[in-house]
């Protein structure tokens, strides 16, 4: 079992291309859909495990169920800002194991916080702590320095990523002292 992480793939959401145009070079909305989901298909298997971190889809409830019934593996939803409505629908929540507002795992003993949006700090950011995000489609934030990544598929160029490769990338960066001293 390979445990993948994404964000903000937005399915249906017609503007995406507009929005941007170096990672959603689709015909149109329904184009981009059969790509993601074939993409998706291609790398995870049946017994694997994604992380979403949020704006999963800009459908209506019944069409972005089909689309997440569609994808291989088990599916752990961290909540974005498109996903308020969809979560009213019991039949979407039911596409996911989990799904949660925030989240930690540890990931080959490194402690990781996932959340929709990136943050200034994070759960034991002093001690190595990882934070992965989406909701910002690839663009700087200013943490890029520290050991906060941007898991959205338009900053990582693929639908999904390996998770254990996402946490060796971010701490690549430096570990974030929040600047009290003798609380880290």
């Amino acid at each position: 079992m390979k445990t993948f992480i994404t964000s903000d793939l937005h399915f249906g959401h017609a503007r995406m291309m507009e929005f941007n145009p170096a990672t959603r070079q689709y015909k149109d909305a329904d184009h981009m859909n059969a790509m993601l989901v074939q993409e998706w298909n291609a790398t995870v298997g049946p017994d694997d495990l994604t992380y979403i971190l949020g704006d999963f889809a800009f459908l209506r409830a019944d069409k972005a169920t089909a689309i997440a019934r569609m994808l291989n593996g088990k599916k752990i939803l961290i909540e974005g800002n498109h996903d308020n409505k969809l979560l009213l629908d019991e039949k979407f929540r039911d596409c996911f194991e989990e799904i949660h507002k925030y989240h930690e795992i540890n990931v080959d003993g490194i402690k990781v916080c996932m959340f929709h949006y990136p943050v200034h700090e994070w759960n034991q950011c002093g001690r190595g702590a990882v934070m992965l995000h989406g909701h910002v489609h690839g663009k700087p934030t200013g943490l890029e320095k520290w050991r906060s990544r941007d898991v959205g598929m338009d900053a990582t160029g693929t639908v999904v990523v390996e998770i254990t490769d996402m946490v060796r990338r971010a701490c690549q960066g430096e570990i974030k002292s929040h600047g009290y001293k003798g609380d880290e």
